[in-house]
């Protein structure tokens, strides 16, 4: 016993516990400490060696240094182990057939292969492994290793399939050793695929984010516009045209500078029913209006109209006064001239037999400053002036025309002849006599007023002749022309109701611009030969 403990301890080296070895090997020995046969019983197997970290090819190499073989420790073969690699053609060893068939278990070389070596003994070389009994137990056999008792070479050595057989204990496996020779793969790397789908996701998240920055974005430009934020302080006039759509609308708005996004604007207008409020004319609009307000600036009531002043002179006839309206944009002349003709005006001095006539209206549009809409109504215009004239012609104007015995249209001719002819206020009175003083005699019976000719040929075409066939042409025509040949302002209108009371019969005109007057016609051709006739 004590050789044997020496035996493993030398063997075992650290691993060696003499307790558990005398309690593991207690029933083998008889009493004396001899085995059956006089021969001392070999020491039982060691107890289940600690796992030992993987040592190097160089201190693998030692045996001293290296724990000792399944077979050298008297073990059953290991289960599960891997078996043996055929080594390279370099290392010279035998193949893994030879290995098997002489009973040895292939070493791991540096590289994880299979490589032979014999079993430990005492002395470091190969040793055969300890004969077992029936029962698993060890005994003793002769020095040689053969029945005999004569040396045999281990390689030489054919060992019993192992049996199998129950442990006494259980066997931990050195699970670094058994699979050493399984090769080493390389770590696991993420599949292209996976790695696909995380950029993909970056990218994709990358994209969602553009997207929300690039919808923001939008968004704040189409709320400024909207909103009319940022707009410069800066008013701006532009003219919505008769017909219009809404698509127009946003075209000129664009133009102007009010608004940036016309597609945005058509929706607004839709959703307001702006076409609806929306009245043609010309508008002065603020660049920082938004869209509520640039529509409400183009209606009737909210609408911020560009206002002109326009002055109409006294004696401007009807086609003067309307040119002078086209010139500022109020309305154009075409438009001014159908609503003179066609539009039915409520006025009692108007004879609604004569709707349809474009001059009709002359003599009624009284001349003064007026403030128009840029791109006004035509008839919004015209009513404008009527609306004054008859606030100029009171009831005591019509009285007196009712007095002298003319009609309120009369009144209005001889205002306007008047108006034509004098060349100052304190000769209205004096011309307006003249007049009179015709229309009452019995042997004057044309007016002969030069200012009938030239509205005479204004309304045919004709060049100014004193032949001209017209009923205004007071030289071929008796009494008044049939209508006023201008509109005449207040102080005509006057002079016509409350004439000077004369004796003249004729004027001519002088040199400093003003009127002689005459009683009789031979006074009149003295003046008109002579060098201060103005004519």
């Amino acid at each position: 016993m004590k050789d044997n403990a020496e035996y493993w301890k030398e063997l075992l080296g650290d691993g060696y516990n003499e307790e558990i070895m005398k309690l593991l090997h207690a029933d083998d020995i008889e009493p004396g400490g001899d085995a059956p046969g006089g021969q001392e019983a070999p020491p039982p197997p060691p107890p289940p060696q600690p796992r030992r970290p993987k040592q190097d090819s160089a201190r693998s190499s030692k045996p001293s240094e290296k724990a000792p073989d399944a077979g050298a420790r008297g073990q059953p073969p290991r289960r599960g182990a891997a078996p043996a690699r055929k080594p390279g053609p370099a290392g010279g060893d035998k193949p893994a057939r030879e290995q098997k068939a002489s009973g040895q278990k292939p070493a791991h070389g540096e590289n994880g292969r299979g490589v032979s070596r014999p079993a430990h003994g005492e002395n470091g070389r190969g040793a055969s492994k300890p004969a077992r009994d029936e029962n698993g137990r060890g005994v003793s056999k002769p020095a040689g290793g053969s029945p005999n008792g004569k040396p045999q070479p281990v390689r030489d050595q054919k060992p019993a399939p192992p049996e199998k057989e129950e442990d006494d204990f259980n066997v931990e496996f050195d699970f670094d050793e058994e699979y050493s020779d399984v090769p080493m793969t390389k770590p696991i790397r993420p599949s292209r695929e996976k790695r696909s789908g995380c950029l993909g996701g970056i990218l994709y998240a990358a994209f969602i984010i553009c997207v929300s920055l690039l919808v923001a974005s939008l968004g704040w430009l189409a709320a400024t516009d909207v909103l009319g934020l940022g707009g410069e302080n800066e008013v701006v006039q532009v003219t919505i045209p008769k017909d219009f759509k809404i698509s127009d609308v946003a075209d000129i708005l664009q133009e102007a500078g009010l608004i940036k996004y016309k597609s945005l604007f058509n929706i607004y207008a839709r959703f307001s029913k702006a076409e609806e409020k929306i009245v043609a004319g010309t508008y002065a609009l603020n660049k920082n209006y938004d869209y509520r307000a640039l529509v409400n600036g183009m209606t009737l009531r909210g609408g911020k109209k560009v206002e002109v002043e326009v002055t109409i002179p006294e004696g401007y006839t009807l086609k003067q006064i309307f040119q002078l309206l086209d010139a500022n944009r109020v309305a154009t002349e075409a438009e001014l001239w159908d609503a003179a003709a066609n539009y039915d005006f409520d006025y009692e001095f108007l004879d609604e037999s004569t709707l349809g006539d474009k001059y009709r209206l002359e003599g009624f549009l009284f001349p003064d400053t007026y403030r128009f809409y840029v791109g006004d109504s035509p008839s919004r215009a015209i009513n404008k002036m009527l609306s004054n004239f008859k606030s100029k012609y009171t009831a005591d104007f019509a009285a007196r025309a009712a007095e002298l015995g003319f009609t309120q249209r009369e009144i209005i001719t001889i205002a306007s002849l008047i108006e034509k002819e004098a060349g100052s206020n304190e000769e209205r009175a004096t011309i307006s006599s003249v007049i009179h003083n015709r229309l009452k005699s019995q042997n004057l019976k044309y007016l002969q007023i030069d200012a009938t000719l030239y509205y005479a040929a204004s309304r045919t075409g004709e060049a100014v002749s004193t032949s001209i066939d017209s009923p205004y042409n007071t030289y071929t025509y008796q009494g008044l022309p049939p209508g006023p040949i201008a509109n005449p302002g207040l102080a005509s209108i006057k002079a016509a109701l409350y004439p000077e009371t004369t004796n003249y019969y004729y004027y001519a005109l002088n040199k400093q611009g003003t009127h002689n007057f005459f009683r009789d016609f031979a006074s009149h051709q003295t003046f008109v030969q002579s060098d201060e006739y103005g004519g």
